[in-house]
């Protein structure tokens, strides 16, 4: 059974407290698109309700998203649109408080696209939002003195003193190294980052391409970017980017783009030749772990 008694109790709600969660097409809010909706809404008298809506997107889901989430583009090829279940929601969501788990910085600036789109103006304050991932974060700060204190038991005495830090870090390695596979430590730290091409991650991955991640041009992809503004990574060339960045808009302006692999295309890389350049998203020898 749902138990939200101290939500009653101490909150002493004035009004309704809806506390949901969205999954996405991806993380660009002026791009991306909502295609699940969960909510719990708790009114002042007790009563709750509680609902998951699915949307048709009107786009493709990109396969990585799917991966996360697992919703393709089939299961929701049937759903209804946003906009046709805009007043539904609307009604749900107005002038109440909002509660959830990183809501303030993805979950309600996206909804509140998608309501724009429908035309419907969704405003809040921040004194309506209480987001679960902020509280966290500020009571249980994960910094070097609470790792020092979690592995080692021990309160960090002189912290930001250089030495007193690095030795900190010694012991937290080595109480890590008891209490974790080493093997699993060597996955987590030498994993890449796959939802980007490149390391300093001014691109990203979505449909199997490479689309910006800064700049006007920030969620366009780099075949875009090439076509109607080549001067734009021109620019790029003599700027401060890392060479593997700039290895990529060179191949860009030649007309070759990264392409991301399948997992079937990197299990069978053995039958391909090998690439004379290794960019990440290229036709490269693959990396093991």
């Amino acid at each position: 059974m749902l138990n939200f008694k101290h939500i009653l109790s101490i909150m002493n709600l004035d009004k309704p407290l809806v506390i949901f969660d969205l999954e996405t097409t991806g993380l660009a809010l002026a791009y991306d698109r909502v295609i699940e909706l969960a909510f719990i809404k708790i009114m002042p008298n007790s009563r709750v309700i509680e609902k998951d809506i699915f949307f048709n997107p009107e786009i493709d889901v990109p396969s990585e998203v799917t991966a996360i989430h697992g919703l393709t583009n089939a299961d929701l090829a049937d759903k209804p649109l946003f906009r046709h279940q805009a007043q539904e929601i609307w009604d749900i969501f107005n002038d109440c408080y909002y509660g959830g788990f990183n809501i303030a910085n993805f979950d309600l600036p996206m909804l509140r696209r998608e309501f724009l789109r429908a035309g419907y103006d969704f405003n809040y304050t921040k004194k309506q939002v209480i987001d679960s991932k902020i509280i966290y974060h500020a009571m249980e700060p994960r910094d070097l003195a609470a790792a020092y204190k979690y592995y080692c038991q021990k309160e960090l005495v002189n912290a930001h003193s250089a030495l007193a830090d690095v030795q900190a870090s010694v012991e937290i390695l080595d109480q890590q190294l008891a209490k974790y596979d080493y093997e699993l430590i060597r996955q987590i730290s030498e994993a890449p980052d796959d939802r980007y091409v490149d390391e300093e991650k001014r691109f990203y991955w979505r449909s199997g391409e490479a689309y910006l991640n800064f700049s006007k041009y920030k969620d366009r992809s780099l075949a875009e970017v090439a076509t109607v503004d080549p001067g734009f990574l021109r620019w790029m060339m003599e700027a401060d980017f890392s060479p593997e960045t700039k290895q990529i808009v060179e191949r860009a302006l030649e007309g070759e783009f990264p392409q991301k692999k399948s997992q079937d295309s990197v299990a069978n890389s053995e039958i391909l030749p090998p690439a004379k350049k290794t960019v990440s998203g290229f036709n490269e020898e693959p990396k093991l772990f």
